[in-house]
């Protein structure tokens, strides 16, 4: 951005020169000349000569002029080119959607360059003809991008019929999502009745085998106890025989009793103990019984948890789905219309491009966008020209920089995002803002023993009045006072710690005025008070009369 230029300048205005007799004529006599008091900023700064380098920008051809073609002829049938949908079932029922992609691919296109119209160091305008295709190519490519706006047109009708059924499916899912939802909490209540009543009757068998297994062992007990008795009594009657054995003749009938007790003694011993074996033998089943109904206990109890959270989830599923089946299907009515419009878009954008080439071709000729002084023709006569390719650089205006060197001292001065102002011999009016866009690397040069460092700046603002290799001056801003009133350092007249300066009065004569002054840029002096923007005050110098 250009600004009027009162920083770090000697800004006089001249109005009258007077010349007054001061002394005799070795004294000479005393000038004076008027000089206005400024409002502006003042600033101190390094300042250093550097060139103008210009960048350069290129017109590339990025116009699209790719036709479509089938890239599987044998894929296409019975499909709308990428429309066609796959409608699936996701976890819990859901219907998922997916659209395939387009089955066609860019081919890519070229045109023949007839007539070129520009050489280096031109200076051309917007519009001006660059070159002239041959007619041959540019129909050529007309003639398929016209094809495509047909084939697309086709395309995206075909999609409307096709979609017509695919809605009347997404209708009828959502039709059962609402269903189950209001079925859910009947099903999960049966579900849980169903595993709650397979704990109870497993529970119920377990209690019969383990009851069955205790009077198991309180018979075993009895009978023990009887056995124990039945011992008892066998040993007493086999006591009884053995010491009536001697007298069985002559006590026949005694040891006839004493052999009967025994013998049935022995028989209700070897009775119970087979009664023994029998309720031991039952027992171990009974035992075996009651691990299997228990096991089947415990599997009935963990099915009912499982079971309870695949029901519930499968509710909470149901009911999910029905909450959200009206979001669900805006969602298939949203992808229908996505790809209804993204088919449109394909016939759109096929009619851009053709739009586009008409536009940018006009009849057989490639115009310029840009306005510069050329400093490179890309293209010769014969060659191709295709999306890409580069036509023609340019000056670019829009990067104008100035590289200056200075030394480590000075670097270490400047801000690296501090104010950069740039001045030319040409416009001496105008500053220019600038900005430090790289820094080099530290340079050694051995002549002097010192480092140093090249700093870019880039020109902001408008910089069309610039030209490459033009001389400047670069000051990087190190001290600055903005918007003060100064006055050209030369006006200023100082007694010990009195300064003030000289102004005419009404009459004309010459008059002493008290300044109170400020920052001065070695040019320049700030004025703190004593005089107003506009004053006229008056800069001495003495001309030998001789």
């Amino acid at each position: 951005m250009k600004q009027d230029k009162k920083m770090a300048l000697v800004c006089v205005v001249t109005a009258s020169m007077v010349l007054v007799a001061c002394g005799s004529e070795e004294e000479g006599t005393v000038v004076y000349r008027e000089a206005m008091v400024e409002y502006g900023d003042l600033t101190v700064g390094i300042t250093e000569d550097s060139k103008v380098n210009i960048g350069t920008i290129e017109q590339t051809f990025d116009l699209d002029i790719s036709a479509l073609v089938d890239s599987d002829s044998s894929s296409t049938q019975g499909n709308t080119g990428g429309a066609e949908m796959d409608m699936q079932m996701g976890n819990g029922g859901m219907m998922s959607f997916s659209f395939g992609s387009n089955l066609f691919a860019s081919e890519s296109q070229e045109m023949v360059v007839e007539q070129v119209h520009i050489t280096v160091g031109q200076e051309i305008a917007v519009g001006d003809v660059l070159y002239t295709l041959s007619e041959e190519s540019v129909n050529e490519i007309r003639s398929q991008l016209e094809a495509d706006v047909e084939d697309m047109l086709a395309e995206f009708e075909t999609l409307e019929v096709e979609q017509q059924e695919d809605s009347s499916g997404a209708k009828q899912s959502y039709n059962t999502y609402v269903v189950n939802g209001k079925l859910a909490p009947v099903e999960y209540e049966q579900t849980m009745l169903e595993l709650k009543q397979a704990v109870l009757d497993a529970e119920e068998q377990l209690l019969e085998k383990q009851n069955q297994y205790n009077e198991s062992l309180e018979e075993i007990t009895k009978v023990q106890e009887e056995l124990a008795e039945a011992k008892q009594e066998l040993k007493e009657a086999e006591a009884a025989v053995a010491e009536n054995y001697e007298n069985r003749f002559k006590d026949s009938y005694y040891y006839t009793v004493f052999r009967n007790t025994r013998d049935m003694a022995k028989t209700i011993v070897e009775s119970l103990e087979e009664e023994l074996e029998q309720l031991e033998e039952q027992s171990t089943t009974l035992f075996s019984e009651i691990a299997e109904a228990s096991r089947s206990w415990n599997k009935a109890c963990r099915a009912l948890a499982s079971g309870e959270l695949e029901a519930k989830q499968t509710l909470e599923t149901d009911q999910y789905y029905a909450e959200v089946a009206d979001e669900w299907y805006s969602i298939q009515r949203e992808g229908f219309d996505n790809e209804s419009m993204r088919l449109y878009n394909d016939y759109a954008n096929a009619v851009e491009k053709l739009n586009s080439f008409d536009s940018y071709i006009r009849g057989t000729q490639v115009i310029s966008e840009y306005a510069g002084v050329i400093t490179e023709v890309m293209l010769s006569e014969e060659d191709n020209m295709t999306t890409g390719t580069v036509l023609v650089s340019l000056y670019n205006q829009d990067e104008v920089t100035m590289d200056i060197s200075i030394s480590e001292a000075d670097y270490e001065a400047v801000d690296r995002n501090g104010k950069v102002n740039v001045s030319f011999t040409a416009y001496p009016e105008e500053v220019y803002n600038a900005m430090i866009s790289e820094v080099s690397d530290a340079e050694y040069d051995s002549s002097s023993g010192e480092l140093y460092y090249t700093i870019t700046v880039t020109l902001q603002g408008d910089t069309s009045g610039l030209y490459e290799g033009m001389t400047g001056e670069v000051t990087f801003v190190t001290k600055e006072t903005e918007a003060v009133l100064y006055v050209s350092n030369r006006a200023i007249f100082r007694e010990g710690t009195r300064s003030y300066v000289k102004v005419r009065d009404e009459s004309g004569n010459v008059q002493e005025k008290d300044v109170v002054t400020g920052f001065s840029d070695g040019v320049n002096v700030e004025i703190v008070e004593g005089l107003s923007e506009g004053d006229v005050v008056l800069i001495e110098s003495k001309v030998n009369e001789a």
